[in-house]
C-alpha cells in the first residue's frame, strides 16, 4: 500500500474512534422541542440548547476547500446498479413543511461500494433550496453556495431500520448533489416536478410513478467522483452518525424549475424557502476524494501534508474530543 493510502487509512480509523467516543457519551438525549431555520429561539443558533448533538465537533454541513482535499487512491466508486429498480417500488412525494421529500418503500434500493462498512438501503431523498439562485445548498464548495442541494439518505442494512440507524456510529450514508443553474430545463427533473402542484401545502402526500433515482443524476454514474467526510444530520437531533459523500458533479436545473420548488408552502402559509443549515466548523476533520488531482507545474492541485503532520492532527483531535466528553 502507498504511503498516502496508509495515511488515509490511519486518519479514517481515527475518525471512527472519534465517532465512537462521541456517540457513546451519555449526553445523547433527544428532546421533542420544535426547531426551525428562522432567526428565532428555535433557529439553528439555538438547536444545541434542545438537541445537544447539534453542538458537537463533527457537525454538517461544511465548506469544502478543494485545495485542502486529499486524493485517496484507495477510495472506491459506488455501485448504483440497484438504483435502476422500479418494479415493486413505491414512491411518495411529501411536503414536509421544511423540504420536499420522496419516500421509498417496497423493493430495496441498495447503495454499495464507496468504502462503506456495509450495504446501505435508500429510505428517502429530499432537497434544500433558497429564496433566490445564489443560496440554498447546505454544503459550500470553495466558499460558494449553490441554489439547491439533494440528499439521498440511506441506512445501514444490518441495523434493520432507519430509526435504529439514526444514532448508531456510521448508521447513515448520505449521497449529496449540488445543483447549478442551466439555460435549459433538466428534462429528467420534470417527472418529479409535474407532481408539485399536488403538494403545495404542508403534510400533503402524493403517490407518484416510480422512476430510477439515477435519472436525476448527471455525469458518469459508474464512476461518480465524490468528496468524503464523516459528519452529522443537518437537522435536529444532529446525530453524528453520517458518512457523507458529496458528488463533484453538478446537476443542472433551470430558473423556471427552481421557481416551482418555491411554489410550495410551509406551516405558516409562507413560501417554503431557505431551508438550509449554516456551515459548521470542520474541526480538523479530513476530507478525501476519489477525484484524481491534476498536475499544475508539477504540483498536485490538492493540498497534501506530511505523514508527521497527519499523526499530530490525529492526536490533537482525539485529545480535544476526550477532554470534552470523557
Amino acid at each position: 500500500m502507498s504511503t498516502v493510502g496508509s495515511i488515509v487509512n490511519l486518519v479514517n480509523l481515527s475518525s471512527f474512534v472519534l465517532a465512537l467516543i462521541i456517540m457513546s457519551s451519555d449526553y445523547l438525549v433527544v428532546n421533542a422541542e420544535e426547531w426551525s431555520y428562522e432567526n428565532t429561539d428555535t433557529g439553528p443558533k439555538h438547536w444545541k440548547e434542545h438537541y445537544p448533538d447539534c453542538g458537537g465537533l463533527m457537525q454538517s454541513p461544511i465548506n469544502i476547500e478543494s485545495d485542502k482535499v486529499l486524493y485517496d487512491q484507495n477510495l472506491n466508486y459506488f455501485d448504483l446498479s440497484s438504483y435502476s429498480i422500479t418494479r415493486g417500488v413505491n414512491m411518495t412525494l411529501v411536503n414536509k413543511g421544511h423540504t420536499a421529500e420522496v419516500q421509498y418503500t417496497g423493493e430495496d434500493m441498495i447503495l454499495k461500494g464507496g468504502n462503506l462498512p456495509d450495504d446501505y438501503k435508500l429510505v428517502q431523498f429530499h432537497f434544500h433550496w433558497g429564496e433566490d439562485d445564489i443560496m440554498g445548498s447546505e454544503h459550500l464548495l470553495n466558499d460558494e453556495r449553490f441554489p439547491m442541494e439533494m440528499h439521498l439518505v440511506h441506512y445501514q442494512s444490518k441495523l434493520f431500520n432507519f430509526s435504529n440507524a439514526l444514532s448508531h456510529p456510521f448508521g447513515l450514508a448520505v449521497l449529496g448533489f449540488l445543483f447549478e443553474i442551466s439555460a435549459e430545463n433538466n428534462t429528467q427533473l420534470d417527472s418529479l416536478l409535474q407532481h408539485f402542484s399536488k403538494i403545495e401545502e404542508p403534510d400533503i402526500k402524493a403517490e407518484i410513478e416510480p422512476f430510477p433515482p439515477t435519472r436525476l443524476l448527471s455525469g458518469n454514474k459508474d464512476r461518480l467522483d465524490f468528496y468524503r467526510y464523516f459528519g452529522s444530520l443537518t437537522t435536529p437531533p444532529c446525530y453524528e452518525s453520517v458518512i457523507w459523500s458529496l458528488s463533484t458533479e453538478f446537476i443542472p436545473i433551470s430558473v423556471p424549475q427552481m421557481t416551482l420548488f418555491r411554489t410550495l408552502h410551509n406551516e405558516k402559509n409562507e413560501h417554503l424557502v431557505n431551508g438550509y443549515r449554516p456551515v459548521q466548523a470542520l474541526n480538523h476533520r479530513l476530507v478525501t476524494t476519489t477525484r484524481r488531482p491534476t498536475m499544475r507545474c508539477g504540483v498536485r492541485s490538492y493540498h497534501m501534508e506530511t505523514s508527521l503532520s497527519f499523526i499530530l492532527l490525529i492526536d490533537l483531535a482525539i485529545e480535544l474530543v476526550t477532554s470534552q466528553y470523557m
